[in-house]
């Protein structure tokens, strides 16, 4: 879509500088490799006792973005990337070679943020909780930008991605936390144990 374009030029010709893109480009690092960040933290908060159902819960988000976004919408949809269609945008940083619709970066950060966002109240005060939730969220909002800041992603890219990476984090939050519940019942949030009161 023309906006779209004329956004992406915009962008490039009165937003990017040496100030921003390295910190666009570390911050895109973060969802680089099919979200292997993520990936990573979901596994180490697994193997921690205290922590494993909210790994899981992550883990289950950035499982259904990886199936529903990379491997089934994207090959469906197949929309090249805007700097192969958009002449004189010129893209920054690695250059990708999948598809563009939806954005991976988007959809798996904002599934793990919405994930973490359910799930560390279960192990953590409710307020702190939220707070760094909320602070997980502002990271992958920042992610989604800096998508269309290096000029690899549309803008639709990025808002589907986002919208689909919610949908996946409140299902895993939702479904870990019902299995959890039938499980273990009450947990402490201090100790991670099973309450037994």
């Amino acid at each position: 879509m023309a906006f779209e374009d004329s956004f992406l030029l915009f962008l490039q010709e009165n937003v990017r500088n040496g100030f921003f893109t390295p910190i666009m480009k570390g911050v895109s690092f973060i969802g680089d490799n099919k979200g292997l960040v993520w990936i990573l933290l979901a596994l180490i908060l697994v193997i921690i006792k205290r922590t494993r159902w909210v790994g899981i819960g992550v883990g289950g988000a950035l499982a259904l973005s990886g199936i529903f976004t990379n491997l089934i919408i994207k090959n469906l949809v197949q929309r090249e990337r805007p700097f192969a269609m958009i002449p004189g945008l010129d893209p920054v940083g690695e250059i990708p070679t999948d598809t563009s619709f939806p954005s991976g970066h988007a959809s798996a950060g904002m599934a793990a943020a919405v994930a973490f966002f359910i799930t560390l109240p279960w192990i953590m005060d409710r307020t702190k909780a939220h707070i760094v939730g909320t602070f997980i969220i502002i990271i992958s909002l920042c992610i989604c930008f800096s998508r269309l800041y290096l000029g690899v992603h549309y803008p639709t890219d990025v808002l589907v991605g986002l919208l689909l990476g919610i949908i996946y984090g409140i299902i895993s939050g939702k479904v870990v936390g019902m299995i959890r519940r039938r499980f273990i019942g009450d947990v402490d949030r201090d100790t991670g144990e099973k309450d037994e009161k």
